[in-house]
């Protein structure tokens, strides 16, 4: 099994590959400033052309953000999609309007707003194109080639309840800025959180979802965790030290951009990761130089773990 980190800057966009299947998890941002002058960064449908795909057997939506959904319209409408997953009830968007802030929400509202129109396109196109689309929900386990299974942590049903209903308070309000401030405040304790287990390694692929809103009751289904995607680009909340002291990771990639906006890539989630574990690798995507944790000089457009009998090997794509 592979599985590429694509460098999208700030957001996430990520590959997985295995006997001829491909899953698309995300797909980054679609703003250009993202990419404009930044020559290792790359758009997820330029990678996946690139790397010589035509098709993406399942493509997941983690939830709804700027850099995490709105590089998939392009996915979508350049390349054959088997089928989209997504953590809402598809319906909810058959009949919804395009929502749209007024003008004096902050920045960050009118991005969620752009990230909502686009999973409305998204979702359209997929209808045009008879492609199945269904909700992703927790407890459930999708079996994929070569043994593969992917899990669903979270959210849970009350989270999950929570949010689809705010989006249909939204579509029913004249103006729908309050709702749309309070749904991207809360988008990224809707984030699915995956677990992608093979014979060798287990992923545990995060979105946005920060573990202090993980079932701290059962460890049992993370134990065996030896790689983690960190949830929300490194910032401070990414990490909780009950939960990594646990659990035998070797492997901790971030997607944060290397101007660190937001906070993001904190050195303190760093040094609480190496004072657990000195030995774990840490990976970031977008990242050239930020020691004490990470050097690649060259740069690169995306990072690939190869997991395979001999165990876990990095490859930086140039």
């Amino acid at each position: 099994m592979e599985v590429t980190f694509i460098n999208v800057g700030y957001g996430d966009a990520i590959l997985v590959q295995s006997d001829g299947f491909s899953l698309l998890l995300d797909g980054g941002s679609a703003m250009a400033g993202e990419f404009e002058h930044f020559p290792h960064r790359i758009r997820a449908a330029e990678y996946l052309k690139q790397a010589g795909l035509s098709n993406i057997d399942l493509l997941i939506l983690s939830h709804i953000h700027e850099d995490h959904v709105c590089g998939l319209e392009a996915v979508l409408n350049q390349f054959s999609v088997g089928e989209i997953r997504l953590p809402y009830d598809p319906a909810l968007f058959s009949e919804a309007r395009a929502l749209a802030p007024n003008a004096s929400a902050p920045p960050s509202v009118h991005l969620f707003a752009a990230a909502f129109r686009a999973t409305m396109r998204i979702l359209e196109s997929a209808k045009l194109q008879a492609i199945p689309v269904e909700v992703l929900q927790i407890g459930d386990r999708l079996s994929l080639p070569s043994g593969i299974e992917l899990a669903v942590l979270a959210p849970s049903t009350a989270v999950r309840q929570d949010f689809e209903r705010l989006l249909a308070e939204s579509f029913a309000a004249h103006d729908p800025t309050d709702a749309l401030l309070e749904l991207d405040r809360t988008a990224n304790d809707s984030s699915l959180l995956l677990k992608l287990c093979t014979g060798n390694a287990e992923l545990l692929l995060a979105a946005d979802n920060c573990p202090d809103k993980w079932n701290l009751e059962d460890f049992s289904t993370l134990k065996n965790v030896n790689v983690l995607k960190l949830p929300h680009h490194g910032q401070k909340d990414s990490v909780c030290e009950e939960i990594i002291s646990k659990i035998p990771l070797t492997h901790v990639i971030t997607t944060a951009s290397s101007d660190r906006r937001y906070h993001s890539a904190n050195p303190e989630v760093y040094n609480t990761l190496l004072r657990l574990n000195p030995q774990m690798t840490l990976l970031f995507t977008d990242e050239r130089d930020y020691l004490p944790y990470f050097k690649n000089p060259d740069g690169a457009r995306a990072i690939k773990l190869v997991i395979d009998s001999r165990g876990i090997h990095t490859e930086f794509i140039k």
